[in-house]
Parts: C-alpha cells; structure tokens; sequence
C-alpha cells in the first residue's frame, strides 16, 4: 500500500513538473516572437480613384526602417511593393487579375 502512494506521489509530482515546464516554454517562446515581429505605422496615405495606397514605417528588432507600400480596394489588399523610390510620383502595383495598376501620387492619378 505504501508503495502505491510513493507512485501516485511520484507521477502527480513529474506531471505538475511537466506542465510548469511546458507553460513556461510557451511563455517563452511567445515573448522572444513577439519582439521579433516589426512595429509598423502608416506614414502616408493616398486616396485615389476609390483605391487606397498606405505607406507604412516599419522598423524591427535590428536594422533602420522599411517602407513597404500597400495598395488596397475598400478594406481587400491588392499588391505590396517593398517601398517607394524617392525620386518617382509613378507607382506600379499588380492586381488579381494580372493587370498594371499605375498612379501617379503627385498628380493623384490613375493611369
């Protein structure tokens, strides 16, 4: 009989141990991805012909900021380009449909 409880004991013992463990890995695991993941705002917005182009200031755990771009049609994104040259107001962007979207975000034009 004594040897039973010695068991129950010792198995009671390694579960609670194992789920400590497991709990604490997870926390782990969630809190090194979860400052891994790059902070982005938007950081400049243009409305054109009912499509909207969101650039955004993203900066991640090492390294200077990015800037990638993102067209959308009401709240559905379309393409993302990696960033904007600083030089050009045109802007090419791919739809679904494998046809060129053009804007031109001076003039807030589409092409």
């Amino acid at each position: 009989m004594m040897i039973k409880k010695k068991w129950k004991a010792l198995f009671w013992t390694v579960g609670c141990l194992a789920i400590l463990i497991a709990a604490g890995l997870y926390f782990l695991f969630y809190s090194v991805s979860a400052t891994l993941e790059p902070e982005c705002d938007n950081n400049r917005i243009w409305e054109i012909e009912g499509y909207r182009i969101v650039e955004k200031k993203c900066i991640g755990f090492a390294g200077p900021p990015y800037h990638p771009v993102y067209l959308y049609d009401g709240s559905k994104r379309i393409d993302e380009l990696t960033f904007i040259p600083d030089s050009t107001c045109v802007i090419e962007f791919k739809s679904q449909l494998a046809e060129t979207l053009t804007f031109d975000i001076c003039e807030k034009k589409l092409k």
